[in-house]
Parts: C-alpha cells; sequence; structure tokens
C-alpha cells in the first residue's frame, strides 16, 4: 500500500540522487530503486542489502540472497507489469548495451536511473521489465 504524501517523498528521493555522485552503495541502480520504494511503501526492500562500496560488493549482496541481478531481486518482491503500464513510483529495470541490468524507478518526466557517472531520465519505452510497487 502507498503511504500518505508518497509524491513528495519520491520527488525528493529523485532529486536526492541528482545531487549525489554515482558510486556504489551510495547512489547506484539498486540504491535508487529501494530509496523510492521507501518513499512509496514506507518500507526498504530487503533488510541489510546495502553496505557495498564495489560492484564487487553489490553482486555479492545480489548472490547472498539468491538473485543474480537487480531484476532478479524486484521479482522477488513486486509483482511484474508490462513496462507501458506502470505509474510513477513503480520501479523497473533496462539493459544496457553491455549486458548489465540497470534499476531505476518511473517519474512523471521518464525512467530515472544512472548511466555510468550520471543521472538521467529515460522513455519509459526503453524499460526492459517493470514491477508495481505496493
Amino acid at each position: 500500500m502507498r503511504i500518505k504524501g508518497w509524491e513528495r517523498e519520491l520527488r525528493l528521493v529523485v532529486e536526492k540522487h541528482i545531487a549525489l555522485p554515482s558510486a556504489y552503495g551510495i547512489s547506484d541502480c539498486y540504491i535508487i530503486a529501494d530509496d523510492a520504494v521507501e518513499a512509496v511503501t514506507g518500507k526498504r526492500m530487503f533488510t541489510g542489502a546495502r553496505g557495498y562500496r564495489t560492484a564487487a560488493g553489490a553482486a555479492k549482496k545480489l548472490r547472498k540472497r539468491g538473485f543474480l541481478t537487480v531484476a532478479d531481486a524486484f521479482a522477488a518482491r513486486f509483482a511484474e507489469i508490462p513496462a507501458m503500464m506502470a505509474q510513477r513510483g513503480d520501479i523497473g529495470v533496462i539493459h544496457q548495451p553491455n549486458g548489465d541490468v540497470t534499476g531505476g524507478v518511473f517519474t512523471g518526466l521518464g525512467f530515472f536511473t544512472r548511466d555510468g557517472d550520471r543521472a538521467v531520465f529515460l522513455p519509459c519505452t526503453d524499460v526492459a521489465r517493470a514491477f508495481r510497487v505496493d
């Protein structure tokens, strides 16, 4: 269930991540989605999923829970929906040209995620998988 005031909280999450540097464990594709989930529901996706500082550390946290990618983590927690049916506050993933799976959140401006060293808003049509956050 979405909490009262989630729209404002989601906006604050996006603004925070726009201002933060791109860094594992600080502002990366999982942290953005997890912060968005907390803004919308008041709860994080998984306890103990943070505390990494490198790509290897992030992968280790995922594997510890039985996930290969952030998409696996999202799917374990939320129902998958068609990307074009996603609404603000829902989360999803895109596939990078190098094969990486990158998570993010749907906003009024598009799909918000990290692309290398920068925060970006992508067209929702770029999203490979989407998950209803409720």
